[in-house]
C-alpha cells in the first residue's frame, strides 16, 4: 500500500527543507516535525476503542488508540534520527530500534547492513523510518534482515520522499508493506532522487570525512 500525504503543513514542511539554502539547524527541525506528522498520519489508521475516563467534574467518553504499546519504530542511521525524534512524539510508548546500513557510491550501488539492534518485532507494529527511498535497495535489504528476526503483524515505512522505482522494488518483493511518503519524484541520478533535497544525512549532521 502506498499513502501519499497531502496535508498542507508537511507538504510546507517539505518545500523548507528541501530548499539549498537551509542550514543543518532548521532542517533537523522540519524533520523532526514532519515525523510527529507523519505519525498523526498512521495513527488515524489504527484501531481505537471507546473508553470512559474521570474528569475533575464527573465521567467522559474518550477514545484511547490500540496497540501503541506494541509499536517498534526503527530508525535508519543517521539520516532518520530526527524523523524518529518525532515519530516517538506520537508514540511515546513504542519500543526502539537501529539499523546501520550504507549504500556504495558506484553502480550497481550495493547495499551493506553493518548494524542492528531490534527489540522482539512478533506481531508488533514496525515502523521503519528513513527520509529517503530511492533505488529501494537499501529498503529492501533491511527489510530481508527484520523478517529474519521475526513476523511483524504490521509493517510501515515512513519517508518524506520516495520514487516509483523505490516504491515499486519494496512493494513487489514485500507486498504487505504501508509506504508513507509526502513526495513521488521519479528521476535517479547516481542513487540520489532528483531534485529531492540531497543528502539528509549530510544536511543534518554535517559531511563524514569518510
Amino acid at each position: 500500500m502506498l499513502k501519499i500525504l497531502k496535508n498542507i503543513v508537511l507538504q510546507d514542511r517539505l518545500t523548507k527543507i528541501r530548499n539549498v539554502k537551509i542550514d543543518g539547524i532548521h532542517f533537523k527541525a522540519g524533520l523532526v516535525e514532519m515525523g510527529t506528522l507523519i505519525g498523526y498520519e498512521f495513527a488515524s489508521n489504527m484501531d481505537i476503542r471507546e473508553v470512559k475516563v474521570k474528569t475533575p467534574l464527573g465521567i467522559a467518553n474518550g477514545i484511547k488508540i490500540n496497540d501503541t504499546e506494541n509499536i517498534v519504530v526503527v530508525t535508519v542511521l543517521r539520516a532518520a534520527i530526527p524523523m524518529v525524534e518525532g515519530v516517538m512524539n506520537v508514540f511515546d510508548e513504542a519500543k526502539y530500534g537501529m539499523v546501520g546500513a550504507w549504500r556504495e557510491k558506484e553502480p550497481p550501488f550495493k547495499v551493506n547492513v553493518g548494524y542492528l539492534k531490534i527489540p522482539d518485532i512478533n506481531d508488533k507494529i514496525v515502523i521503519i523510518v528513513d527520509p529517503m527511498l530511492a533505488t529501494g535497495n537499501t529498503m529492501n535489504l533491511i527489510i530481508k534482515e527484520l523478517k529474519k528476526l521475526g513476523t511483524p503483524n504490521r509493517l510501515a515505512i515512513f519517508n518524506v520522499i520516495s520514487t516509483e522505482e523505490g516504491v515499486e522494488k519494496v512493494l513487489a518483493n514485500h507486498s504487505e508493506v504501508e509506504i508513507y511518503t509526502c513526495s513521488i519524484e521519479n528521476k535517479l541520478k547516481d542513487g540520489y532522487i532528483i531534485p529531492g533535497m540531497g543528502d539528509a544525512g549530510d544536511i543534518a549532521f554535517g559531511k563524514p570525512i569518510k
